[in-house]
């Protein structure tokens, strides 16, 4: 390889390193973010867990009274939470393979889709089409809110039965984790309840419906919020080994530089000293 060709590798390794470094910048900042909103979503998921425990003891034939802890329905439901963006690793593939395994379960499921990255995977499959209208480009608690509603009737009318989830669960910085649960029919399960001496106001019946919504569109908020932290933990690893390995080929490249410039100097003073002694002969 010539020296110009060196340098011109040289300069583009340099170039990928410093967008790889900008990008490992990029993803600690968000992912320090998501980790807070994560750890936040921890403890309201938990409260309303101890609501939804709390409301079985003191609520009659609760399953009667609410879609949501029934399983009856004419298909499934499975809201898969993936990748916004490539350059995370793994994560995507992990996921997809996930899904697919999944998917070969024989049971009629309608998917419903978060994140570009899973939406291109799967777009040619016979039961992926838009479930309802409704953006999903930029989901935050609102959008969630209002897919739990649009939910709600599919529920009552036994459209719509059992509801998966497919995301990743964050665990630390080097470990993604992903999981497929169903979320729906909803089991409550607390170990604070103390006490069976509870009094809600409005009644149970009246604040049962308005519970079950909030409580849809919150573990859906927070698998996505997950899912998200998750990606973005996987994005910085995978920049942060980039720009390891950009270093290691700079040090390669800058050694084989040398040693092509180093020999071509060599033979130029070879040359030069043999014309030299040719001359005085």
């Amino acid at each position: 390889m010539s020296l110009k060709e060196l340098r011109r590798r040289i300069s583009s390794v340099k170039s990928t390193q410093k967008i790889t470094a900008a990008m490992k910048m990029v993803a600690s900042a968000k992912l320090r973010r998501l980790q807070e909103r994560v750890h936040f979503g921890h403890d309201y998921i938990e409260r309303l867990n101890l609501i939804g425990s709390h409301l079985g003891k003191v609520s009659q034939d609760l399953e009667a009274k609410s879609p949501w802890l029934s399983a009856e329905g004419t298909r499934d439901l499975m809201i898969i939470f993936g990748a916004e963006k490539g350059l995370c690793g793994s994560f995507h593939s992990n996921l997809i393979r996930k899904i697919n395994q999944e998917l070969e379960k024989d049971f009629n499921v309608q998917i419903l889709v978060f994140g570009p990255k899973v939406i291109d995977a799967l777009k040619d499959r016979h039961n992926f089409h838009p479930l309802l209208n409704m953006d999903f480009k930029k989901p935050d608690m609102q959008v969630f809110l209002n897919l739990a509603k649009a939910i709600e009737p599919l529920k009552k009318s036994k459209e719509i039965g059992r509801i998966h989830i497919i995301g990743s669960t964050f665990k630390n910085i080097l470990t993604q984790q992903v999981y497929s649960k169903i979320l729906c029919p909803f089991t409550f399960e607390s170990p604070k309840i103390t006490c069976d001496t509870n009094i809600f106001e409005p009644s149970p019946d009246v604040f049962l419906p308005h519970f079950f919504t909030q409580y849809l569109c919150a573990n859906l908020h927070h698998a996505w919020l997950e899912t998200l932290t998750g990606e973005m933990a996987s994005r910085m690893t995978a920049m942060d080994n980039a720009t390891r390995n950009a270093k290691d080929m700079l040090d390669n490249l800058s050694l084989e530089y040398n040693r092509t410039r180093q020999a071509q100097i060599t033979t130029e003073l070879t040359e030069i000293i043999a014309g030299s002694e040719g001359a005085q002969q």
